[in-house]
Protein backbone atom coordinates (compact mmCIF):
# COMPACT_ATOMS: atom_id res chain seq x y z
CA UNK A 1 0.00 0.00 0.00
CA UNK A 2 0.98 3.71 -0.68
CA UNK A 3 1.62 5.53 2.07
CA UNK A 4 -1.13 8.63 2.02
CA UNK A 5 0.36 11.97 0.74
CA UNK A 6 -0.53 14.46 3.47
CA UNK A 7 0.38 18.50 4.09
CA UNK A 8 -0.35 19.91 7.00
CA UNK A 9 -1.41 23.36 7.47
CA UNK A 10 0.04 25.13 10.72
CA UNK A 11 3.12 24.66 13.15
CA UNK A 12 1.70 25.50 16.56
CA UNK A 13 1.87 23.46 19.54
CA UNK A 14 -1.01 20.63 17.98
CA UNK A 15 0.14 21.44 14.77
CA UNK A 16 3.95 20.28 15.42
CA UNK A 17 2.42 16.90 17.71
CA UNK A 18 0.46 16.13 14.66
CA UNK A 19 3.98 17.01 12.60
CA UNK A 20 5.80 14.27 15.22
CA UNK A 21 3.15 11.68 14.71
CA UNK A 22 2.71 11.60 11.16
CA UNK A 23 5.74 11.17 10.29
CA UNK A 24 6.20 8.07 12.80
CA UNK A 25 3.36 6.45 10.93
CA UNK A 26 3.75 4.24 7.86
CA UNK A 27 0.72 5.13 6.69
CA UNK A 28 1.32 9.02 5.77
CA UNK A 29 3.73 10.64 3.91
CA UNK A 30 4.57 14.16 4.58
CA UNK A 31 4.54 16.27 1.69
CA UNK A 32 4.41 19.52 2.84
CA UNK A 33 3.98 21.88 5.50
CA UNK A 34 2.83 25.86 5.78
CA UNK A 35 3.26 28.25 8.10
CA UNK A 36 3.45 32.16 8.18
CA UNK A 37 6.86 31.12 10.45
CA UNK A 38 7.73 28.87 8.43
CA UNK A 39 11.62 30.02 8.11
CA UNK A 40 11.88 29.97 12.19
CA UNK A 41 9.87 26.76 12.55
CA UNK A 42 11.19 24.62 9.77
CA UNK A 43 14.66 24.55 11.42
CA UNK A 44 12.59 23.69 14.86
CA UNK A 45 11.64 20.59 13.93
CA UNK A 46 13.73 19.66 11.14
CA UNK A 47 12.19 20.39 7.92
CA UNK A 48 13.26 20.55 4.35
CA UNK A 49 14.83 18.27 2.04
CA UNK A 50 12.20 16.78 -0.04
CA UNK A 51 9.36 18.40 1.93
CA UNK A 52 7.68 21.31 0.76
CA UNK A 53 8.09 24.16 2.57
CA UNK A 54 5.39 27.26 2.30
CA UNK A 55 4.55 30.46 4.11
CA UNK A 56 0.61 30.17 3.32
CA UNK A 57 -1.78 26.56 2.67
CA UNK A 58 -2.01 28.57 -0.83
CA UNK A 59 1.06 26.70 -1.94
CA UNK A 60 0.21 23.41 -0.57
CA UNK A 61 -2.61 23.61 -2.99
CA UNK A 62 -0.17 22.62 -5.64
CA UNK A 63 1.26 20.04 -3.83
CA UNK A 64 0.18 16.36 -4.78
CA UNK A 65 -1.94 15.61 -2.01
CA UNK A 66 -4.24 13.26 -0.86
CA UNK A 67 -4.92 15.04 2.64
CA UNK A 68 -4.46 17.56 4.87
CA UNK A 69 -4.07 18.46 8.60
CA UNK A 70 -5.49 22.06 9.48
CA UNK A 71 -3.90 23.30 12.93
CA UNK A 72 -4.27 26.78 11.67
CA UNK A 73 -5.75 29.46 13.86
CA UNK A 74 -9.62 29.18 14.13
CA UNK A 75 -10.29 32.08 12.14
CA UNK A 76 -8.59 30.30 9.31
CA UNK A 77 -10.54 26.95 9.42
CA UNK A 78 -13.53 27.75 7.58
CA UNK A 79 -11.58 29.57 4.43
CA UNK A 80 -8.92 26.91 4.41
CA UNK A 81 -11.08 23.80 5.17
CA UNK A 82 -13.09 25.26 1.93
CA UNK A 83 -10.19 25.34 -0.37
CA UNK A 84 -9.07 21.79 0.24
CA UNK A 85 -13.04 20.57 -0.22
CA UNK A 86 -13.39 21.64 -3.45
CA UNK A 87 -10.90 20.20 -4.64
CA UNK A 88 -11.63 17.19 -2.91
CA UNK A 89 -8.33 16.50 -0.72
CA UNK A 90 -9.56 14.84 2.36
CA UNK A 91 -9.25 16.98 5.95
CA UNK A 92 -8.76 16.62 9.41
CA UNK A 93 -9.62 19.71 10.82
CA UNK A 94 -8.49 20.48 14.53
CA UNK A 95 -11.59 21.68 16.76
CA UNK A 96 -13.61 23.68 16.71
CA UNK A 97 -14.97 23.25 13.65
CA UNK A 98 -15.28 27.04 13.00
CA UNK A 99 -15.25 30.21 15.02
CA UNK A 100 -19.19 30.55 15.16
CA UNK A 101 -22.09 28.95 13.93
CA UNK A 102 -22.59 30.87 10.81
CA UNK A 103 -19.24 30.06 9.39
CA UNK A 104 -19.62 26.67 10.01
CA UNK A 105 -23.00 25.98 8.30
CA UNK A 106 -20.87 26.72 5.22
CA UNK A 107 -18.43 24.24 6.11
CA UNK A 108 -21.22 21.52 6.78
CA UNK A 109 -22.67 22.10 3.58
CA UNK A 110 -19.25 21.80 1.87
CA UNK A 111 -18.30 18.81 3.57
CA UNK A 112 -21.30 17.65 1.99
CA UNK A 113 -21.10 18.33 -1.35
CA UNK A 114 -17.37 17.06 -1.54
CA UNK A 115 -16.35 13.46 -2.05
CA UNK A 116 -13.53 13.98 0.25
CA UNK A 117 -13.34 12.77 4.39
CA UNK A 118 -14.21 16.02 6.58
CA UNK A 119 -13.15 14.82 10.00
CA UNK A 120 -13.17 17.34 12.90
CA UNK A 121 -9.94 16.51 15.48
CA UNK A 122 -11.85 16.39 18.79
CA UNK A 123 -9.36 14.72 20.50
CA UNK A 124 -10.63 12.74 23.66
CA UNK A 125 -12.87 10.73 21.49
CA UNK A 126 -9.72 8.49 20.88
CA UNK A 127 -8.75 8.88 24.34
CA UNK A 128 -9.27 5.31 25.65
CA UNK A 129 -10.52 6.02 28.98
CA UNK A 130 -13.53 7.65 27.47
CA UNK A 131 -13.97 3.94 25.47
CA UNK A 132 -13.95 2.18 28.55
CA UNK A 133 -16.66 4.52 30.01
CA UNK A 134 -18.66 4.67 26.38
CA UNK A 135 -18.51 0.51 26.80
CA UNK A 136 -19.96 0.52 30.61
CA UNK A 137 -22.43 2.67 29.32
CA UNK A 138 -23.38 0.76 26.41
CA UNK A 139 -23.48 -2.50 28.32
CA UNK A 140 -26.09 -1.12 30.98
CA UNK A 141 -23.76 -2.18 33.88
CA UNK A 142 -24.64 1.67 35.37
CA UNK A 143 -28.28 1.66 34.38
CA UNK A 144 -29.92 4.74 33.46
CA UNK A 145 -27.85 7.47 33.27
CA UNK A 146 -28.87 10.40 35.79
CA UNK A 147 -25.82 12.94 35.14
CA UNK A 148 -22.66 13.46 34.30
CA UNK A 149 -20.54 16.42 35.48
CA UNK A 150 -16.88 17.23 34.04
CA UNK A 151 -14.18 19.94 35.11
CA UNK A 152 -11.33 20.97 32.72
CA UNK A 153 -9.66 23.78 35.02
CA UNK A 154 -6.07 24.63 34.96
CA UNK A 155 -4.13 24.59 31.73
CA UNK A 156 -1.88 27.73 31.66
CA UNK A 157 -4.06 30.39 29.01
CA UNK A 158 -2.47 31.26 25.78
CA UNK A 159 -0.98 34.81 25.37
CA UNK A 160 -3.31 35.50 22.61
CA UNK A 161 -6.31 32.75 22.78
CA UNK A 162 -8.01 32.29 19.39
CA UNK A 163 -11.29 31.59 21.41
CA UNK A 164 -12.70 31.89 24.60
CA UNK A 165 -12.30 29.08 28.01
CA UNK A 166 -15.50 27.34 26.44
CA UNK A 167 -14.58 27.24 22.83
CA UNK A 168 -10.81 26.33 23.73
CA UNK A 169 -11.35 24.37 27.03
CA UNK A 170 -14.85 23.10 27.44
CA UNK A 171 -16.01 22.08 24.00
CA UNK A 172 -13.85 18.50 24.81
CA UNK A 173 -15.82 17.98 27.40
CA UNK A 174 -19.32 19.22 26.11
CA UNK A 175 -18.59 16.76 23.09
CA UNK A 176 -17.32 13.53 24.60
CA UNK A 177 -20.72 13.95 27.14
CA UNK A 178 -22.07 14.31 23.55
CA UNK A 179 -20.64 11.07 22.10
CA UNK A 180 -21.12 9.28 25.89
CA UNK A 181 -25.24 9.94 25.98
CA UNK A 182 -26.24 10.12 21.67
CA UNK A 183 -27.83 13.21 22.26
CA UNK A 184 -26.98 16.58 21.42
CA UNK A 185 -26.51 19.07 23.58
CA UNK A 186 -29.15 22.06 24.95
CA UNK A 187 -27.61 25.25 27.19
CA UNK A 188 -29.95 25.66 30.20
CA UNK A 189 -27.69 28.17 31.84
CA UNK A 190 -24.07 29.37 32.21
CA UNK A 191 -22.06 31.42 34.19
CA UNK A 192 -18.67 33.13 33.89
CA UNK A 193 -16.49 35.86 33.18
CA UNK A 194 -13.05 37.42 32.46
CA UNK A 195 -9.89 38.30 34.20
CA UNK A 196 -9.43 42.45 34.59
CA UNK A 197 -8.49 43.24 31.37
CA UNK A 198 -8.95 40.24 28.96
CA UNK A 199 -12.13 40.51 26.88
CA UNK A 200 -12.88 36.76 26.58
CA UNK A 201 -14.35 34.51 28.64
CA UNK A 202 -11.30 32.87 31.41
CA UNK A 203 -13.82 30.80 33.57
CA UNK A 204 -17.36 29.24 33.17
CA UNK A 205 -19.73 26.76 34.76
CA UNK A 206 -22.27 25.56 32.03
CA UNK A 207 -25.51 23.68 32.68
CA UNK A 208 -26.75 21.25 29.91
CA UNK A 209 -28.96 18.69 29.11
CA UNK A 210 -28.84 15.57 26.40
CA UNK A 211 -32.19 14.12 26.06
CA UNK A 212 -33.10 12.92 29.61
CA UNK A 213 -29.43 13.23 31.25
CA UNK A 214 -28.30 16.43 32.99
CA UNK A 215 -24.69 17.92 32.94
CA UNK A 216 -22.54 20.17 33.90
CA UNK A 217 -19.03 21.61 32.71
CA UNK A 218 -16.78 23.58 34.71
CA UNK A 219 -13.99 25.07 32.93
CA UNK A 220 -11.16 27.60 33.43
CA UNK A 221 -7.41 27.91 32.89
CA UNK A 222 -6.91 30.00 36.60
CA UNK A 223 -6.57 27.06 38.68
CA UNK A 224 -3.42 26.24 40.00
CA UNK A 225 -3.68 22.61 39.13
CA UNK A 226 -4.50 20.96 36.34
CA UNK A 227 -7.27 18.62 36.46
CA UNK A 228 -9.44 17.06 33.61
CA UNK A 229 -12.26 14.57 34.99
CA UNK A 230 -14.93 13.59 34.33
CA UNK A 231 -17.66 11.48 36.04
CA UNK A 232 -20.88 9.47 35.62
CA UNK A 233 -23.77 8.99 37.39
CA UNK A 234 -25.99 5.86 37.11
CA UNK A 235 -29.18 4.08 38.69
CA UNK A 236 -26.89 1.19 38.81
CA UNK A 237 -23.28 2.99 39.35
CA UNK A 238 -20.71 5.81 39.37
CA UNK A 239 -17.78 6.21 37.26
CA UNK A 240 -14.70 8.58 37.63
CA UNK A 241 -12.42 8.90 34.23
CA UNK A 242 -9.12 11.02 34.44
CA UNK A 243 -8.34 11.68 31.23
CA UNK A 244 -4.92 12.76 31.38
CA UNK A 245 -3.94 9.10 33.67
CA UNK A 246 -6.31 7.66 31.15
CA UNK A 247 -7.65 5.82 34.49
CA UNK A 248 -11.70 4.84 35.04
CA UNK A 249 -12.55 3.64 38.23
CA UNK A 250 -15.96 2.27 38.94
CA UNK A 251 -18.30 2.48 41.77
CA UNK A 252 -21.69 -0.33 41.79
CA UNK A 253 -23.04 -0.33 45.43
CA UNK A 254 -25.10 -2.71 47.19
CA UNK A 255 -28.60 -1.64 47.37
CA UNK A 256 -30.05 -2.34 50.37
CA UNK A 257 -34.22 -1.66 50.66
CA UNK A 258 -34.73 -0.80 54.63
CA UNK A 259 -38.47 -1.13 55.78
CA UNK A 260 -40.02 1.97 57.28
CA UNK A 261 -43.13 2.60 59.47
CA UNK A 262 -43.20 6.04 57.94
CA UNK A 263 -45.93 6.61 55.39
CA UNK A 264 -44.28 7.21 51.78
CA UNK A 265 -41.11 6.64 52.54
CA UNK A 266 -38.22 3.92 51.79
CA UNK A 267 -34.75 3.94 52.76
CA UNK A 268 -32.30 2.90 50.39
CA UNK A 269 -28.29 2.43 51.92
CA UNK A 270 -25.86 2.14 49.12
CA UNK A 271 -22.32 1.01 49.82
CA UNK A 272 -19.37 0.55 47.07
CA UNK A 273 -16.19 0.42 46.95
CA UNK A 274 -14.29 1.78 44.02
CA UNK A 275 -12.67 -0.56 41.06
CA UNK A 276 -9.91 0.09 38.97
CA UNK A 277 -11.40 -1.29 35.15
CA UNK A 278 -8.80 -1.77 32.77
CA UNK A 279 -7.72 0.46 30.36
CA UNK A 280 -5.91 -0.02 27.01
CA UNK A 281 -3.48 3.16 27.14
CA UNK A 282 -2.67 5.05 23.97
CA UNK A 283 -1.98 8.16 22.68
CA UNK A 284 -5.48 9.68 21.40
CA UNK A 285 -3.38 11.79 18.63
CA UNK A 286 -1.90 8.71 17.04
CA UNK A 287 -5.38 6.72 17.31
CA UNK A 288 -7.03 9.89 15.71
CA UNK A 289 -4.51 10.30 13.18
CA UNK A 290 -4.69 5.89 12.46
CA UNK A 291 -8.56 6.88 12.28
CA UNK A 292 -8.39 9.33 9.68
CA UNK A 293 -6.22 6.74 7.41
CA UNK A 294 -8.42 4.07 7.88
CA UNK A 295 -11.37 6.40 6.67
CA UNK A 296 -9.50 7.25 3.85
CA UNK A 297 -8.77 3.93 2.77
CA UNK A 298 -12.65 2.80 3.14
CA UNK A 299 -12.01 0.89 6.46
CA UNK A 300 -13.59 3.03 8.79
CA UNK A 301 -16.25 5.96 8.44
CA UNK A 302 -15.89 9.41 10.56
CA UNK A 303 -16.20 8.60 14.47
CA UNK A 304 -17.64 12.37 14.94
CA UNK A 305 -20.43 14.22 12.14
CA UNK A 306 -19.96 17.51 11.33
CA UNK A 307 -23.29 17.76 12.66
CA UNK A 308 -21.87 16.72 15.94
CA UNK A 309 -19.24 19.23 15.56
CA UNK A 310 -21.53 22.09 14.47
CA UNK A 311 -23.50 21.11 18.18
CA UNK A 312 -20.42 21.46 20.16
CA UNK A 313 -19.72 24.14 18.45
CA UNK A 314 -23.24 25.99 19.26
CA UNK A 315 -23.42 24.92 22.46
CA UNK A 316 -20.30 27.06 23.11
CA UNK A 317 -21.75 29.76 21.68
CA UNK A 318 -24.99 29.58 23.07
CA UNK A 319 -22.90 29.51 26.43
CA UNK A 320 -21.19 32.52 25.78
CA UNK A 321 -24.01 34.72 24.62
CA UNK A 322 -25.64 33.91 28.11
CA UNK A 323 -22.77 34.58 30.30
CA UNK A 324 -22.07 38.04 28.61
CA UNK A 325 -26.01 38.85 28.10
CA UNK A 326 -25.44 38.70 32.51
CA UNK A 327 -22.78 40.50 32.31
CA UNK A 328 -23.87 43.25 30.11
CA UNK A 329 -27.19 43.31 32.44
CA UNK A 330 -25.60 43.72 36.03
CA UNK A 331 -25.20 47.49 37.01
CA UNK A 332 -21.52 48.54 37.68
CA UNK A 333 -20.41 49.59 41.02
Amino acid sequence: MKPIKVGLVGLGVMGRQHLRVLRDLAEFQVVAVSDPRIDEYGDLVGLGGEIGLHRSHVGLLEEDLDAVVIASPTSFHVSQSLDFLERDVHVLLEKPIAPDVNSAIKLVDAAAKSSAIFLVGHIERFNPAVDAVRSIIDRGNLGNILSISARRVGVARPAVPATNVITDLGIHDIDTIQLLTGARPIVMGATGGALPGNLDEDYAFIWLTYGKVTAAVETNWITPLKSRRLSVTGTGGFVDLDYVRQEVTVYQGQVDSVDSSTTNFRAIWQTAEGKPLWVNQGEPLRRELMHFANCILGEDTPSISTEEAFAALAACQNATEIIRQKVSSTPND
